[in-house]
């Protein structure tokens, strides 16, 4: 037994356990292909879900000590969280993976895909894992980042009935402040000094110059040039059938979506299954598969595990990053106080 520096270690949630999350994560772990990392699940649930699958694993049962996390190397590491059912369990899992993130014992957290409809049985309030992390982080701005070789697909919002898009760009200032959150995020997490940005359209052909509708003329273009006044490099509203194409996918580094789909599709396309979803803004670095629970694939030994490599190398990627922001920042500071 050993006590790992926490620093490099990244925390797990346990996602929906009957989905291909933690199939994928333990056949990942076998390989050798993950850097250390902590599953955070209740201890018996897992065990019990291990037995009745008959996976063979060398458990270690993680604890706490000094604020520091004791780990074994080359055991899967499980950190004990209480609950008394799956779906308990997986709820239960992200908030105390945030917690034990947020106390800097891990250097951020890959979430397994879960099932929205089963947590909300424990939260009827329950919409997203985005929403979550935001409200627990404080923040009233977040931007789900969708990451392939560092091509950025944003959709500006979320899980929203379509038909309350448009009206949701009634509020120029919220949008504006998303957008230049997104330009920092950018700047500061991927490194990526002056982030060029195309914008999509809401409506096929935005709006036709009115033939179809004027909500692109009349919500967006006042949103893109107050961010041009502030010296964000952003194009558009461009049609959103147009918006992603090669010349695009070279000239660009981030392309913004007005909805969730619109960014989801062309996204899952290029990538193939192998990008990774970042939640940008937090004080904490939180990634996740851009895969779902996909219990059709469970048991069948054919699903990838691209995106949930991408997403453990995507964390230490942006706290390298992070660090170098800040170290940057720190001698900025003391050269103008001399």
């Amino acid at each position: 037994m050993q006590k790992n520096i926490t620093s490099n270690l990244t925390a797990v949630s346990i996602g929906d356990i009957k989905g291909i999350g933690i199939q994928i994560l333990i056949k990942a772990w076998k390989r050798k292909k993950l850097g250390d990392f902590v599953l955070i699940t209740n201890y018996e649930l897992f065990n019990k879900y291990i037995l009745q699958n008959k996976i063979s694993v060398k458990i270690f049962r993680s604890s706490i000590y000094n604020n520091k996390i004791v780990f074994q190397k080359n055991s899967f590491n499980i950190l004990n969280i209480t609950a008394k059912s799956y779906n308990q369990n997986t709820y239960n899992s992200l908030l105390e993976s945030y917690k034990l993130v947020k106390k800097k014992l891990f250097i951020g957290l890959v979430t397994l895909p879960i099932n929205k409809k089963k947590i909300n049985t424990i939260n009827s309030k329950f919409i997203d894992q985005t929403t979550l992390f935001t409200k627990k982080d404080g923040k009233k701005i977040s931007n789900m980042i969708f990451v392939h070789k560092n091509i950025f697909f944003v959709p500006l919002t979320i899980h929203l009935e379509l038909k309350k898009v448009s009206r949701e760009f009634r509020k120029t200032d919220k949008y504006i402040q998303k957008i230049k959150s997104l330009h920092e995020t950018i700047i500061k997490d991927f490194g990526i000094k002056k982030p060029k940005f195309i914008m999509a359209g809401i409506n096929p052909h935005c709006g036709e110059n009115g033939i179809i509708s004027h909500e692109d003329d009349n919500l967006l273009k006042p949103i893109i040039s107050k961010l041009k006044k502030l010296k964000i490099n952003v194009d558009g509203p461009i049609s959103p059938d147009a918006i992603v194409s090669k010349k695009n996918l070279k000239k660009y580094n981030c392309f913004i979506f007005t909805y969730h789909d619109q960014a989801l599709i062309p996204f899952k396309l290029i990538s193939n299954f192998s990008g990774t979803n970042y939640t940008g803004n937090l004080s904490v670095i939180r990634t996740s598969p851009d895969h779902g629970t996909a219990y059709n694939l469970v048991g069948k030994k054919i699903a990838k595990d691209i995106s949930l490599l991408n997403s453990f190398k995507l964390i230490k990627k942006i706290n390298k990053n992070i660090k170098i922001n800040d170290k940057a920042k720190k001698i900025s500071q003391s050269k103008f106080y001399k």
